[in-house]
This record gives C-alpha cells, sequence and structure tokens, in this order.
C-alpha cells in the first residue's frame, strides 16, 4: 500500500513539476524499501532525492536526504560511510540552526560510535544531544538519550552512574506513558544491580520489568529479563527458579527467531505480489495484446497462489495442533510453562488471522482495479475463501479451546459476510441458517467451511434472477439413522439445474466442494427440481 501511494504521489508530481513533493515521494519509497531490507533499492531512492534538493538549493531537504542515507550504511555495517554522511546532515542543521535536526544527527552518531565500541565518543554525542533536548524541551529525546547514555556507563562498568541515568529516563517515560521504555529502564537497572551484587534490589527491579513487559507482549524484552533473572538465582543459589526461568528464556528466543521467520518469508511473498502488479500495469500501457496475455498469465499464476495460501493455512494449523500435543506428552516436564504455551499459540492465531486479513484486503484493491469482469469475480470469489479462513483464526483466538470452533458461530459469520454482499449488490435472495450448536475439530471446520461458502456462491450466481427474491438455507444436523453421522444441506428454491445442464465439476469452486469432500471421506449428493440441493453426509474424527 506504502509503494503504491508513493508512486501516485512520484507519478503526479512529475505531472505538475512539483520538485518538493517529487523529493519527499522519493524519500518515502527509500524509507519503504529500507524497511524490506532491499537496501541498494533505498539508496537509489535516497539519492535521487538529494539530487532534487541540492539542485534547488533546499537544505532541509537535502539534510534529511543525507541522514537517511546515512541510515542506510549503518544498517549495512558499514559506519566510516554513515559516520560521513551523518556529519554532512549535520553541518546543514547548524547552517539551518534547526535544533531538531541538530539533537537527531548527534544522537544518531552516538549509535554509531556506540556500534563501533568508542563508548567515549559515543558518550560525548550522547551529551550534546542531550543539552539540546533540554533547551527544546524535548522530553521523549532526553528519555531515549539517557537510556542510551546509561547504557554506556553500565559497559563501562560504572553500574552506580546507570542506574542514576536509569531512574530518569525512567520517569520522562513514565510521563509520556512509554510502557517499552519504562520497562527496559528498570529491568537494565535490575541487570546493573546485579553487577553491584545488590541481589535483592536486582530481583524487585526484574521482577517488575518483568511484568510489564509480558502485559505488552514485549518478547525481546522478557528473553532479555528472564536470561537475566536465571542468572541472578544461579548466583544466589536458588537453582529451581534459575532453571525455571531458563527454561523461558530458551523458549522466548526460540519464539523470536520463528517470529523473524514467518515475518521475513511474509515478506517476501507480498513484495513477490507487488512487483507482479507492477509489471502487469506496465504492461496494460503498452498494448491491448499484452494486456490480455498479461491478463490470462495472471488468472494462472492467481489459481496457483490460492492453492498455495490454502495449503499454507492448512500446514499452520497443523504444526499448530502438533505443538499442542508435543505440550501434551510433555505435560509433567511443562507443567509450569502451561499458560506461556496458550499466549503463544493464540499469538500464533492472531498472526494467521493478520496475514490473512492482509492478504484479502490485496484482493480486494486487485478486484477494484480490474478491467475484465470475469477476472474480477475470480477475484471477489478467493477473497471470500480467505475470509472464510480468517473468521476461523478470529474466532480461535477469541476462544479458550484452540482446536475446535463453534460451527453454529463459525456458519453463521460465513453466511453474514455474504448477507453483506448481497445487500450491497441489492439482490433479494434471502439466507437462511439452522446450524446445531456443536463444536467440530478445525481440521472438519475448515472443508465445511469452505464447502458452504462455494455452494452459497453458486446458488447466489445462478439460481435466481435478478429481479426474483428467493432463499437459501445452510443446514447442519445429526444424522437421524445414524447418530455418529453429520448431515450438511445448502437448499436454494431458484430455478434448478436442467438435466441437459449439469453444474460444471471442472469449475474452480466445485473442484474445490469435491476435494475438500473427498479429504473428509464424505459422500456429496446433488439433487435437483424445484430448486437445487447438495447434501454432505460426513462422520467426525477427532
Amino acid at each position: 500500500t506504502a509503494f503504491d501511494y508513493f508512486n501516485k504521489a512520484l507519478k503526479l508530481s512529475g505531472e505538475i513539476n512539483d520538485l518538493f513533493i517529487k523529493s519527499q515521494a522519493l524519500n518515502g519509497l527509500g524509507n519503504t524499501y529500507m524497511a524490506q531490507g532491499k537496501y541498494p533499492e533505498a539508496l537509489d531512492n535516497f539519492l535521487k532525492a538529494l539530487q532534487i534538493d541540492e539542485s534547488r538549493g533546499f537544505k532541509k531537504g537535502v539534510s534529511m536526504a543525507l541522514a537517511n542515507i546515512g541510515t542506510i550504511y549503518d544498517a549495512q555495517k558499514n559506519f566510516l560511510k554513515a559516520l560521513e554522511y551523518y556529519n554532512k546532515a549535520l553541518k546543514l542543521a547548524y547552517e539551518l540552526n534547526d535544533k531538531n535536526r541538530i539533537s537527531i544527527q548527534l544522537g544518531n552518531m552516538g549509535i554509531v560510535y556506540y556500534e563501533m565500541h568508542d563508548l567515549k565518543k559515543a558518550l560525548e554525542k550522547y551529551t550534546l544531544a542531550l543539552a539540546l533536548h533540554k533547551e527544546t524541551g524535548n522530553k521523549k529525546g532526553l528519555a531515549m538519550t539517557l537510556n542510551n547514555m546509561a547504557s554506556i556507563y553500565k559497559d563501562e562498568e560504572n553500574y552506580k552512574q546507570s542506574i542514576v541515568l536509569y531512574s530518569e529516563a525512567q520517569k520522562l517515560a513514565e510521563e509520556q506513558g512509554n510502557i517499552d521504555l519504562i520497562a527496559a529502564c528498570i529491568g537494565n537497572a535490575g541487570i546493573s544491580y546485579i553487577k553491584l551484587k545488590e541481589f535483592k534490589k536486582a530481583e524487585v527491579y526484574l521482577l517488575k520489568a518483568l511484568k510489564l513487559a509480558y502485559e505488552i507482549n514485549s518478547f525481546e524484552s522478557i528473553q532479555e529479563f528472564e536470561g537475566a533473572l536465571s542468572e541472578l538465582y544461579r548466583i544466589t543459589g536458588k537453582e529451581k527458579s534459575a532453571l525455571e526461568h531458563y527454561k523461558k528464556y530458551v523458549d522466548f528466543s526460540d519464539s523470536l527467531r520463528n517470529m523473524a521467520n514467518i515475518e521475513k518469508t511474509t515478506g517476501m511473498q507480498l513484495a513477490y505480489e507487488y512487483d507482479k502488479k507492477q509489471a502487469i500495469e506496465n504492461a496494460v500501457h503498452k498494448e491491448e495484446m499484452l494486456l490480455m496475455e498479461a491478463k490470462n498469465k495472471t488468472q494462472k499464476q492467481f489459481q496457483l497462489f490460492l492453492y498455495a495460501i490454502i495449503v499454507l493455512a492448512l500446514l499452520l494449523l497443523y504444526f499448530a495442533r502438533r505443538a499442542y500435543h508435543n505440550k501434551k506428552h510433555h505435560a509433567d516436564f511443562l507443567a509450569l510453562e502451561t499458560q506461556r504455551k496458550e499466549v503463544l499459540l493464540q499469538e500464533v492465531h492472531h498472526r494467521i488471522n493478520n496475514n490473512l486479513q492482509f492478504i484479502s484486503g490485496l484482493l480486494t484493491l486487485q478486484a477494484n482495479s480490474a478491467g475484465d469482469e470475469k477476472l474480477k469475480g475470480y477475484l471477489r470469489q478467493s477473497q471470500q475463501r480467505i475470509e472464510s479462513l480468517s473468521v476461523l483464526h478470529e474466532l480461535l483466538f477469541q476462544k479458550e479451546s484452540q482446536l475446535e470452533i463453534n460451527m453454529q458461530e463459525y456458519l453463521g459469520k460465513i453466511v453474514d459476510f455474504h448477507r453483506d454482499i448481497l445487500h450491497s449488490t441489492f439482490n433479494q435472495a434471502k439466507l437462511i441458517v439452522r446450524v446445531s450448536r456443536v463444536n467440530f475439530p478445525t481440521k472438519s471446520a475448515v472443508p465445511l467451511a469452505l464447502i458452504v461458502n462455494e455452494l452459497i456462491t453458486n446458488s447466489i450466481k445462478y439460481a435466481f434472477t435478478k429481479e426474483e427474491a428467493g432463499e437459501i438455507e445452510v443446514l447442519l444436523h445429526q444424522d437421524n439413522h445414524h447418530i455418529s453421522n453429520w448431515i450438511l444441506q445448502i437448499n436454494d428454491n431458484g430455478m434448478g439445474i436442467a438435466k441437459d445442464k449439469p453444474v460444471k465439476k471442472d469449475s474452480l469452486g466445485m473442484r474445490l466442494v469435491h476435494l475438500m469432500a473427498k479429504q473428509m471421506g464424505a459422500e456429496l449428493i446433488q439433487h435437483s427440481g424445484a430448486g437445487t440441493r447438495f447434501t454432505l453426509k460426513f462422520k467426525i474424527e477427532n
């Protein structure tokens, strides 16, 4: 989304010849590339912005571009280059007498010197920045700089001075309500107390910092302070407590690595989809034949992408369930960690739901911008399938049980989604839901939801004309003849299916229905007459 808006701004700035907006858009693109770790592309955009602002003598813009370039080199650990550009930006800030920018550049240089382990120069830069923050009344800058200075004193083993500065930074952070910084200051002060062998104070500080870190789910702080507590208890001879906190330290280290891998994978997928979209849009402006070829290619790639997303979601569910069973098998050893496991599992469902919502949003954007109605229909159907998976994870995130889902609530939400679509298109069809209040395991709930989604979509599209007001009914109940069996029915009172025009089993929707039915070991029966009825008979296996 950021790329879309910055590129639109860049294009419009060229049309109206506005160099200021052009420079701002290039800096925005550079920051977006930098967030993705694409440093060459980020540097290219920052250099273009620098060239524009230098050509028109806009020193404030030049200073900003130079600082951005310095940040690129710092991220790549090219510290000398980073200092070179930060110095240039600092010089311009002094010429402009912009005290805010001066303090920012001094702070940036302090960070670079700290990373170079030149603590003396780092402290000099932080001290200058601190004076300017006090002069301008920048409390946020004061808190951050004091925290950075305290870390230097801690590294120099001047633990008493570090505690004084951590305390000052903590007070400022409390005024601003910055819980993350408050936890960092308290926890780091606790580590300094360990070094001073004031173990009682160290324990009080670290426990308080951990409580705050857990409240805001700051995994990095939790990991650091769990490790510090483990070391404290080891030193004081409390081996049982030391082992307990060390286990949590190890678990959160693993969680951080897993989360980083998930985010990296998701970022690569989204970047790929964006580049693919840009290539198609460029082709549209060249030639009509290329447009048609690009649309056909996009449709095939999208189908593969959809299958990949469904497989990925099912794999994630499988691994989540496997993690739960592993925890159950090791219950004696992991008894003290039950609560933490639940938190992590909810976090997984939350992240999956966020990613699915993001993909759903991308599909909506693509559908809105698609010129071909057939392609737009494919995109809308795919969005509905993704929405079915997203609803599942939303409910799993809200409920205590992570293995079962309330089918009445789940199918109700899916049908509500279709009601919203009918309402927005002024379709007169009425949706009726009669679902028993029963919990199904997720491995059965997912295919059932996808089947319901496809068959409702089928009825909406083909059962009624736009002027007709019909009914579509969804029923889920136990088989009266075999209590262990369940029956799912989707009925409509529309025009039915003519004998010479059977349902297209080779369509993507019907292939998905038959695939899900086969996966469940279910029997799928189609009836047509005064309307159409699909009946699915299946058993639930735990």
